[in-house]
């Protein structure tokens, strides 16, 4: 067993992949790796946060790292050798279903429960071909893409494989959203950011940012003038309906809290804030500078209605 780390003074360096985890993190992370890899007798190489293995129960011989990392620090590094043990294990059983599953993939019937829909952002798409899956866009950066919810993965549907059921793009869609929702619930709870409140949506699965999909039936968390919505990853989202002049409190507070949230994961979708209305989401720019200064440069079109609304 080997893994590819430095040490200087002592003290390991943290690779920027996993630069949310301190050194003795890290380090407790890798002795978890190790731990896990040695009980399954595998040999492996750790390079830019991807474990390389021989092809074998995994199907695959790159493994990414950075998802797992993220659910050991938001779980806890002290428990960080279960969660990398169910981690891996729900890849070998995911290659396992896998392996039976393409023997009926062209069958509609057989598949049609397994189809979904998930949200991706633009990164996930170019980095793995989009000729090689079935998306529309919905937002800035954030798309919904056709995938196969399996019992122990997430696959996305390839254009070849639609074309062989005779089924419309938009039918699917449809199904897809059908599908997550009657498996899934949203955990919806309002909560309180000290200066406003927030409607928090999130989940231990991963298609909390589905809602966005149907966020018009949610009245209760849209505005009169839309709402403020952040996407940080696969676990949560944020929505802040737009009424009054505290909106300049909320977008102070939310910008630095989706950012910090999407840094953090696992599965991280999308660091941007967005605005919500009828016909749509709009981004609103902001970055963070060098000296912690927050700039903020919304659209003419949301400055305009910041200029329509009261103070309370």
């Amino acid at each position: 067993m080997f893994s590819l780390f430095r040490k200087r003074e002592n003290q390991l360096v943290v690779p920027e992949w996993a630069n949310f985890l301190g050194s003795d993190e890290y380090s407790r992370f890798l002795k978890s790796l190790d731990k896990y890899f040695a009980k399954k007798g595998i040999v492996y190489q750790i390079s830019e946060g991807v474990i390389y293995v021989k092809e074998d129960d995994f199907g695959f011989n790159q493994l990414g790292l950075a998802n797992v990392a993220q659910l050991c620090k938001l779980e806890g590094i002290g428990k960080s050798d279960k969660l990398v043990e169910n981690h891996f294990e729900g890849l070998i059983r995911a290659h396992q279903f896998d392996t039976r599953f393409k023997g009926f993939v062209e069958d509609f019937g057989k598949v049609k429960e397994y189809i979904g829909v998930r949200l991706y952002n633009d990164n996930y798409l170019d980095q793995i071909g989009r000729e090689l899956v079935i998306a529309k866009n919905i937002a800035p950066e954030i798309n919904a893409m056709l995938i196969f919810d399996l019992p122990d993965s997430v696959t996305s549907i390839q254009p070849q494989q639609a074309e062989k059921w005779d089924v419309s793009i938009d039918e699917l869609f449809e199904i897809g959203k059908a599908n997550i929702r009657s498996k899934y619930d949203f955990e919806i709870s309002e909560e309180d950011l000290g200066n406003f409140k927030v409607w928090f949506v999130q989940t231990d699965h991963f298609f909390a940012p589905n809602i966005l999909l149907e966020l018009n039936e949610y009245t209760k968390m849209i505005g009169s003038n839309g709402s403020l919505i952040g996407v940080p990853h696969r676990h949560a989202v944020i929505v802040y309906p737009i009424e009054n002049l505290e909106i300049v409190k909320a977008v102070n507070q939310l910008i630095p809290t989706i950012k910090g949230m999407n840094a953090e994961g696992p599965g991280s979708l999308s660091s941007k804030l967005y605005w919500y209305k009828e016909d749509g989401f709009i981004e609103l720019p902001s970055e963070i500078t060098d000296d912690n200064q927050l700039k903020f440069m919304p659209p003419e079109a949301f400055v305009d209605m910041l200029n329509l609304l009261d103070e309370k």
